[in-house]
């Protein structure tokens, strides 16, 4: 077993894919190691054709036909699976999206890298955004470098790695070098790997099998995952990133002139340097802002109108003006707690009551209910920039949403139910109404009658 420390290369790289078979798609592609330990096959074939059929245009303007759906290929040469004759793999067509429409050409020869996912582990599928690419493609040529270079069976996998922090400071990721990561095997064996300078570290000739692997953050700093589980194939490449942030807080309430909690807070917390984001815990008006570096700040919720120019800062603890806000400062890993943020004048917390039934007039249980697109009742007024109100009904189709007093919302409803078969869903959802939320709301009713996913907003 050895581990080796040294500088790995970004494992994942970001461009936009545009061929002949997709429009343009934004797609993070993995190397060669990485898909072949992630790919269920990989093999060279030629596509005899799929169930669906697309036209688009080439390059030049002309037009060509493409197929997707359920396509059949002819396997040539097998690098992973040990699959021979024909094989079908679900392509995704994307149509009416960004990635679409895609396909593959018929009588066409591929280098197909093929998945399976946890939920679905006989049904392959390959697509747009993954190393799939024709033969005669220039890029294919690292793939094939790769797969017919590859060590024999039971040569093991590796494992690379990357630990960085974001100090919230507009220098992006700063990487964290000497840290340590304890890597557990399928046999409970312990592995220690250092990070280098550029925050990476890797561990190569691993067992097959899964892996967990946990580092050790240094003091005042903090990771939204504590560990992460890998499957190592045999002759793989797996990968794993963390990112942790300075565990600075600053905590407390969002409460309206009568005292009632708000929910949906989304909050700034401006320094010098450096803007960190807050939101509401969705409990009797907490907020938190996790990851503060050191240093003064002013906590505040930004006020919209109609005419951006018009914005408003609203200040902690309840000013439209900076000079009047109390600042907070937090030193290196400080707690600041207890906080309570008054919302301004006339931003009264109503509440909202209803009910969803299907069109049977039967209960809609477990579908979402939102306000969207909150509007001032006033002319030239201010809404507060927020998370949408969002809730899900009971299983009676109940709900409780709240809104401000001054506002008007369209309310909506949003699900999905079975189709003519098991295997298809139909989204559904309720006609938008308008709200103006004046005083408490209750007995509403809406019903999902319309396909689709939703209006949004209809004005």
């Amino acid at each position: 077993m050895l581990v080796k420390i040294l500088f790995v290369l970004g494992v994942i790289c970001s461009f936009i894919l545009i061929t002949p078979t997709a429009h343009a798609c934004s797609c993070a592609y993995s190397d060669p190691p990485s898909e072949f330990n992630d790919a269920k096959v990989i093999f060279i074939g030629r596509m005899l054709g799929g169930s669906e059929k697309l036209s688009l245009k080439d390059d030049r303007g002309k037009a060509k036909s493409i197929e997707a759906g359920t396509v059949r290929f002819q396997v040539e040469e097998s690098f992973k699976g040990d699959v021979v004759g024909q094989i079908s793999v679900e392509i995704a067509s994307h149509k009416n999206t960004s990635c679409g429409p895609y396909g593959l050409d018929k009588g066409a020869r591929y280098l197909v890298y093929a998945y399976t996912s946890k939920s679905d582990t006989t049904n392959l599928y390959s697509g747009v955004c993954t190393r799939t690419t024709r033969l005669d493609q220039q890029r294919v040529k690292e793939d094939l470098t790769f797969l017919r270079n590859i060590p024999p069976a039971g040569t093991g996998g590796n494992l690379r790695g990357r630990i960085w922090a974001d100090l919230r400071a507009g220098s992006g990721a700063t990487p964290l070098p000497n840290l340590k990561v304890d890597i557990r095997g399928p046999d409970e064996r312990v592995i220690t790997a250092f990070t280098n300078d550029q925050g990476e570290f890797e561990a190569k000739f691993l067992k097959a099998g899964k892996y967990t692997v946990t580092p050790e953050f240094p003091k005042n700093f903090f990771s939204e995952r504590s560990f992460s589980e890998v499957v190592i194939e045999d002759r793989g490449t797996a990968n794993v990133a963390f990112e942790a942030y300075i565990d600075g807080l600053v905590r407390g309430r969002v409460v309206d002139q009568e005292g009632n909690a708000y929910n949906s807070a989304f909050l700034h917390l401006g320094g010098v340097k450096q803007n960190v984001y807050g939101h509401a815990t969705g409990e009797d008006g907490g907020f938190e802002v996790r990851g503060v570096p050191p240093g003064e700040y002013f906590l505040y919720l930004k006020m919209e109108n109609e005419d951006y120019e018009k914005n408003r800062n609203y200040y902690y603890p309840g000013t439209f003006k900076r000079e009047g806000a109390t600042s907070i400062k937090v030193a290196l890993g400080e707690k600041i707690e207890g906080l309570q943020f008054i919302l301004p004048e006339g931003f009264l917390i109503r509440s909202i009551e209803g009910q969803v039934t299907w069109k049977d007039g039967k209960p809609a249980a477990n579908v979402e209910v939102g306000l969207y697109c909150p509007a001032s009742s006033e002319a030239d007024g201010l809404t507060l920039d927020n998370w949408p109100a969002v809730t899900r009904t009971d299983e009676l189709g109940r709900f409780k949403l709240e809104g401000f007093s001054g506002e008007t919302y369209w309310i909506e409803a949003r699900g999905s139910k079975q189709g003519r078969s098991e295997a298809e869903t139909v989204q559904v959802h309720s006609r938008a109404r308008r709200i103006a939320m004046a005083n408490n709301l209750s007995g509403l009713s809406l019903v999902m009658s319309e396909n689709g996913f939703g209006e949004g907003c209809p004005d």
